[in-house]
């Protein structure tokens, strides 16, 4: 999602309109959730995705319309677009409007089978406006760590401390929340009906939703005002421990795939940019003794339930230093590469040391799927997947001590 982020941050940044196309609500077999998100520039470049497909072909055209227009586009018959669309493109706002999909066989005609109901927001942002200067503070604020959200809604002029248009349109506005849902841009003055709203649904930070919300002047419920909620979360972190063969093409699977990425080694000549150009950061240690405390060369790190651990050293010895060093962290995956042979000596070597069962049942070892994974490039396929089923729930995040291996012994140290 960084890479997203930092795409769109670039693009307005340097004076170009931008959409975004989100999933605020999907039911029933779907490609996407509310996890979803695509974003398109003025020349059509495009980053992200909505699930692909017949919906996310749709949406591409109306992003590219609403980006050429300053006027929404409304289907006026309420009658669906090409026996697709089960509401039409129905606009709320200016700048925004939504897409409403029925993928069933029976009430379309777009070749697709898999059943579920999808509505996708699709939302306008000029360059240098408030929701632009809102977005980009959301999205600093997630690079420093923190959970943030982002509501996108019309307000009155006054509603800002700046100056507003004079003719006193509503004009489109940006909050920015952070893990309790309180305001933090000090500049905007959203309603307290919007924040009761929000306080009151609780949209996550992994995703899109739409709530409503009454206007002051409102008196009537059926004229609630609706609000585009984004969620963000930082990038959990894969914290790879050894800059060999393995280390370095799990570090380009697991980019791929949307982590962050921290490697450390005490090797210079392999920790090295020209390597690992899609890290995060390069952690260089003087030795393993201690490689999570800071030292001349590295910050000190401490992975987080979010985050992985994985043990992809050049020797047993420092493996059980490792192993030893994470089971005293709260990471959520902690793997050790190598054989069932090995994972037992650095096993019974813990005990003597006061480690347990329960400790040991922490570490995904031999670390990755059996997939039959042999080269560098196929391990780390293995292991990300591995990374994700445990994410995902489908497989335990805990296994017991003796319990087979899952993966054949690496042709090649790690």
């Amino acid at each position: 999602m960084k890479t997203l982020r930092d795409w769109v941050a670039g693009r307005l940044v340097r004076g170009s309109r931008i959409a975004l196309a989100a999933v605020t609500w999907a039911s029933g077999s779907t490609a996407r959730g509310t996890d979803a998100l695509m974003a398109m520039d003025e020349s059509g470049a495009m980053t992200g995705t909505v699930g692909g497909g017949f919906a996310e072909g749709q949406t591409i055209a109306a992003m590219r319309e609403l980006l050429a227009t300053a006027t929404p586009l409304v289907d006026t018959s309420g009658a669906a677009l090409s026996g697709t669309l089960t509401s039409a493109r129905s606009a709320t706002s200016a700048t925004s409007q939504d897409l409403h999909f029925d993928l069933s066989p029976e009430a379309n005609l777009s070749q697709m089978t898999c059943g579920g109901l999808l509505t996708i927001h699709l939302e306008r942002i000029e360059p240098d406006s408030e929701a632009a200067h809102a977005l980009l503070a959301c999205f600093a604020r997630v690079d420093t760590g923190a959970s943030t959200g982002i509501a996108f809604f019309d307000g009155p002029k006054d509603t800002v401390s700046k100056p507003a248009p004079a003719h006193g349109a509503p004009i489109r506005l940006a909050a920015v929340f952070d893990e309790d849902y309180s305001i933090t841009n000090a500049e905007l003055n959203p309603t307290q009906s919007l924040l009761s709203a929000l306080h009151e649904s609780k949209p996550g930070f992994d995703g899109a939703a739409m709530f409503e919300f009454q206007q002051p002047q409102a008196a009537d419920s059926s004229n609630a005002a609706r609000a585009f909620w984004l969620g963000f979360s930082p990038d959990p972190t894969v914290y790879i421990f050894g800059a060999g063969h393995v280390g370095l093409a799990t570090c380009e699977a697991a980019t791929l795939a949307g982590f962050s990425v921290i490697v450390t080694d005490d090797r210079p000549e392999l920790l090295t940019a020209e390597r690992f150009p899609r890290a995060r950061s390069l952690r260089r240690i003087e030795n393993f003794a201690s490689p999570l405390a800071a030292g001349p060369h590295c910050n000190a790190i401490a992975p987080g339930p979010q985050d992985c651990a994985l043990i992809l050293t050049r020797k047993p010895d420092i493996d059980r230093e490792m192993l030893a060093s994470l089971l005293t962290t709260r990471a959520g995956y902690i793997g050790l590469i190598g054989s069932k042979t090995k994972r037992a000596g650095i096993f019974a070597s813990l005990k003597e040391q006061g480690f347990s069962d329960e400790d040991l049942a922490r570490v995904h070892a031999p670390i990755g799927l059996a997939i039959g994974a042999r080269t560098p490039e196929e391990i780390s396929i293995s292991i990300l997947a591995e990374i994700i089923a445990v994410r995902a729930g489908v497989l335990p995040a805990t296994r017991s001590p003796d319990s087979s291996a899952k993966t054949a012994p690496p042709a090649v140290a790690p």
